[in-house]
């Protein structure tokens, strides 16, 4: 946990952009809520720009090391700590400012809109500014023959004698990291899902125009965060911050010729679950995480008599 923290403070195009956005935004005097704070990097960053309050929240035991971090460079008087998940945290006092790094290869994927809008709803004055402003998901068909073989195909091979074949599906239904390079589009990016914290469901599409003849396996995609006006974030070029971009597979992949149209609709429910639905040159695919496991069947195992 803390080496995984490292790569977030020492990712600095990461951390340089929150931190110039908060030293733009947050005033002296201001009440700030860092969500899913982390080693606190960013409430110290708040404090740095003059706030008189910050309430770090995280759910995890990350939460103690930045208490322990507060304390060790002075700020403990000017910064709460809260070992809880957000959404069970009351203030006595609404902030005027609310920043998250919950953020995901795939933009929404860390459930970044669920907590944003419980937070505005429950921890923030009417006029809080919100860092970051805007979430934005660009997907492109990719053909990716080595991560596919790798990651779907190679379940349909036999291995050790067995035929593993039915965890092909479950495979194919999940969200993937990959690294990718552009040398893998199969047609223009385009963006198809964006939010400014107005509902946990959103949904988008696109019709894309392959650019050669290929075969499809997936869509590769890549969020931007505007932070504030003039800083934006995003993972879309490879190694290039501390993320990686995110996949989304075909269970079969699908030969296209340059000209033809590539369908595509996109949805998720905060981040929790992902549909990805639409035609490749006419053949139709319809696929979800809900399908990412197979339903639980297995009977647990009794306890002491």
């Amino acid at each position: 946990m803390i080496d995984y923290h490292r790569r977030l403070v020492a990712d600095e195009i990461r951390t340089s952009a929150y931190r110039d956005a908060i030293l733009r935004v947050v005033k002296p005097g201001d009440i700030v809520v860092d969500l899913g704070c982390g080693s606190g990097i960013l409430s110290f960053f708040a404090c740095e720009a003059g706030a008189a309050k910050v309430f770090a929240i995280d759910q995890s035991h990350m939460a103690d090391v930045a208490a322990l971090l507060a304390r060790h460079l002075g700020l403990a008087d000017r910064i709460t700590v809260l070992h809880e998940k957000s959404a069970k945290v009351e203030l006595l006092s609404r902030a005027n400012v609310l920043v998250t790094e919950t953020i995901g290869a795939c933009g929404f994927d860390e459930g970044i809109l669920g907590s944003v809008l419980d937070a505005r709803t429950r921890l923030l004055r009417p006029d809080a500014a919100i860092i970051p402003q805007r979430l934005a998901l660009s997907l492109v068909p990719v053909g990716l023959t080595e991560e596919y073989t790798k990651r779907i195909a190679w379940w349909s091979e036999p291995h050790f004698g067995l035929d593993l074949s039915p965890l092909r599906v479950f495979a194919a239904n999940s969200r993937h990291h990959i690294q990718l390079d552009e040398t893998a589009y199969l047609a223009a990016p385009a963006e198809i899902l964006s939010s400014s914290f107005e509902s946990a469901r959103i949904a988008g599409h696109h019709t894309f125009v392959a650019d050669r003849d290929a075969v499809v396996h997936g869509f590769a995609a890549w969020f931007y965060a505007t932070l504030v006006e003039g800083i934006t974030l995003t993972n879309r070029e490879k190694r290039a911050t501390h993320w990686s971009q995110g996949f989304l597979p075909l269970e079969h992949e699908i030969p296209v010729h340059r000209g033809d149209a590539i369908e595509l609709h996109v949805e998720t429910e905060d981040g929790k679950w992902w549909r990805w639905r639409g035609k490749v040159a006419g053949t139709a695919f319809d696929q979800t995480t809900w399908f990412a496991m197979p339903p639980c069947t297995v009977a647990r195992a009794a306890g002491p008599p």
